[in-house]
């Protein structure tokens, strides 16, 4: 049998896209679903589109919440599988994306965080990118620093890693997926990559991630927080690495060799 997945979706006045991500959650077809929604109390219609697919949702509500990520918590700790999603109510799964994750937590026993690629759609439903996960690299005090990335529409947890290092933070509201993450690769676990799209994320103008602004802001914060909980050797091997790569572009802009590279010119003999 394969292992249940809940999957949450928090929503907030998004009818206009929230039927969709339900129908992809749902035509997944995955034979241990609990699918749970929690909207904060919406008045657009969205409550309509629920009680629609009602006996085909395990859990749904619609009372005011503090927030999305409350939403989010709030399914995190009603869920019963062994496997963990979360979608929001503008973003939607691939086809098979259930089937795929459960895959690879079989494929790689002792798993607990899987993720896919994610793509990106601009607001008239063209093509704005493909984006893969791009793991972390360097010690782990740089990590808060580096570009990484590891979508979260397209991510799937173990219970076992939500159990140890807690949910999402509800005083943050645009960049708590980036913490999360943060917080659960610093925990010592870091994602299976597997290559399929499983997620879609469309932009669009109500979308919180068209002011980035809040989200810079809030992620400096996190930033601020993670680099006072490092040790002093810690911080330094994060400013080394930092500093090494930093050179390393430098480098590349002035079409040098880059540091530590072999000369081509070097003799083999």
């Amino acid at each position: 049998m394969p292992p249940r997945i809940t999957i949450v979706t928090p929503s907030l006045n998004q009818a206009a896209f929230l039927e969709r991500t339900i129908r992809s959650v749902l035509d997944q077809d995955y034979p241990e679903l609990e699918y749970l929604v929690f909207d904060g109390g919406s008045t657009d219609g969205s409550v309509e589109i629920l009680r629609r697919y009602g006996d085909r949702i395990a859990y749904w509500e619609s009372v005011p919440d503090r927030g999305q990520s409350h939403a989010v918590n709030k399914g995190f700790k009603r869920a019963m599988g062994e496997i963990v999603g979360w979608i929001n109510s503008d973003d939607y799964y691939m086809p098979g994306a259930l089937a795929t994750a459960a895959a690879a937590f079989e494929a790689n026993r002792g798993a607990e965080w899987v993720c896919g690629a994610c793509r990106y759609l601009n607001a008239d439903g063209s093509l704005d990118a493909i984006r893969r996960p791009h793991l972390p690299r360097g010690p782990r005090a740089a990590w808060a620093f580096e570009p990484w990335y590891v979508p979260q529409a397209s991510s799937f947890w173990h219970r076992a890693a939500l159990d140890r290092v807690g949910g999402l933070r509800e005083d943050l509201h645009y960049a708590m997926d980036a913490e999360f993450g943060l917080r659960v690769a610093l925990s010592g676990v870091l994602p299976i990559v597997v290559e399929k799209e499983l997620a879609v994320r469309a932009h669009h103008e109500l979308a919180k991630s068209q002011d980035p602004s809040r989200w810079a802001h809030e992620y400096a914060r996190i930033r601020a927080e993670l680099g006072a909980r490092f040790t002093a050797s810690e911080r330094l091997a994060g400013f080394c690495f930092r500093a090494a790569q930093r050179l390393q572009a430098y480098a590349r802009e002035l079409g040098a060799p880059a540091i530590g590279s072999t000369s081509s010119s070097r003799s083999s003999g």
